[in-house]
């Protein structure tokens, strides 16, 4: 058995999984893992898949599996361009031909209708809007002729009762009176301040992601604050703006470690084991997929105005 066998198995074994339950997480067959634990590198179906294989197999006992091919490149057969040439030919599916669709043979008659429905709308409110109109002229030509027969009948008053009498000057002192004592009983209103807006809240959203990589934004935040609790032992990176590392080391189980990274615009971090890590974002937990158990999370920093 190789150094790397042996690392490679004694990572297994800490985890305590069986070959059966890494083939399960990395479809890598059991005979293949067995291999590369012994060093039987000739077993294997070539260099490439040599070193892929040992990279999913480190990664998924929570080892970091670029890191371990550097570090035992002189074991590790040299890859080559060239894909393997045992390799089956790939199958073409046949091409199946598309069904007609029953919605773009159905859709002129829909839009005819539609277009019927719109034009009677529009007729029926030209004509709504005329009758309106002809009841409002109506109207007003009635009034207009009621006031006619009103000064014909001699009905509007005379001019002399039109006319306003002069006001005595004792009632105008009464007046000047009256609006003096109402302009000192009047008191400035009071200015009002304007009230202060509440801080909008943090939000922390998932902007994108896939299988094993996802992409959260953090805005309205004063802090930038990342918090990593383990449920069992696992290998974590967490690096920030310049490849700045924070954490980049294996740890334990009950372990709880955390930064400030307010000052970062960015953070990235990589789970080795995602089911034995809780990740905790200004104290909000992060969901973090489980599978597969290799998980990389980006995180992009808007401080709050």
């Amino acid at each position: 058995m190789t150094e790397l066998g042996q690392r490679l198995k004694s990572a297994r074994n800490d985890k305590d999984l069986s070959l059966d339950e890494i083939q399960s997480i990395t479809k890598i067959q059991k005979r293949y893992l067995l291999a590369i634990e012994e060093g039987n590198y000739e077993l294997l179906p070539g260099n490439f898949y040599t070193r892929a294989f040992i990279k999913n197999y480190a990664e998924a006992v929570g080892l970091h599996g670029e890191e371990l091919l550097e570090e035992y490149a002189s074991e590790i057969p040299k890859t080559n361009s060239d894909v393997p040439e045992n390799l089956p030919p790939r199958r073409t599916r046949p091409t199946v031909p598309s069904k007609p669709n029953r919605w773009s043979s159905v859709f002129p008659s829909v839009l005819v209708i539609l277009l019927i429905i719109g034009v009677a709308c529009i007729i029926w409110f030209v004509v709504q809007g005329k009758d309106a109109t002809t009841s409002k002229d109506s109207t007003s030509n009635q009034a207009e002729e009621q006031v006619s027969s009103d000064e014909n009948s001699g009905n509007a008053p005379a001019s002399d009762e039109v006319s306003d009498k002069p006001k005595d000057d004792s009632s105008k002192e009464e007046d000047k009176e009256n609006s003096a004592s109402s302009d000192e009983e009047k008191e400035p209103e009071e200015t009002k301040e304007p009230e202060e807006k509440p801080a909008p809240k943090m939000e922390i959203k998932k902007t994108k992601g896939n299988a094993s990589n996802s992409t959260y934004e953090i805005t309205n935040a004063e802090k930038f604050e990342i918090t990593v609790e383990t449920k069992g032992s696992s290998w974590v990176g967490l690096t920030g703006g310049n490849n700045k590392k924070y954490i980049y080391e294996s740890l334990k189980k009950d372990k709880k470690v955390t930064h400030d990274l307010t000052k970062e615009a960015s953070a990235s971090l990589r789970i080795g084991s995602s089911p034995n890590i809780t990740v905790l974002v200004n104290g909000e937990k992060i969901d973090i997929p489980n599978e597969p158990v290799v998980q990389n999370v980006t995180f992009n920093y808007k401080k709050a105005e």
